[in-house]
């Protein structure tokens, strides 16, 4: 598959552990996303792109009205 971004077929798929957070102050109160998955990047321009499970994006939703 090419980048999105460069057209580049040099991309590798990594095992990424990420922690998302709502930026705002009212937000800071509230405990941040775990998430771990599938991180595809590209080794020409860097571009990096993943994806959230449902049940997860309901979670950022949940926290994003909160904030």
């Amino acid at each position: 598959m090419a980048c999105r971004v460069c057209g580049s077929g040099n991309q590798v798929t990594l095992r990424a552990e990420l922690t998302a957070s709502i930026p705002s102050l009212p937000a800071a109160k509230l405990p941040p996303l775990y998430h771990c998955q599938d991180l595809r990047a590209c080794t020409a321009c860097g571009f990096a792109e993943l994806q959230f499970p449902p049940i997860q994006l309901q979670e950022l939703q949940k926290k994003a009205a909160k904030a």
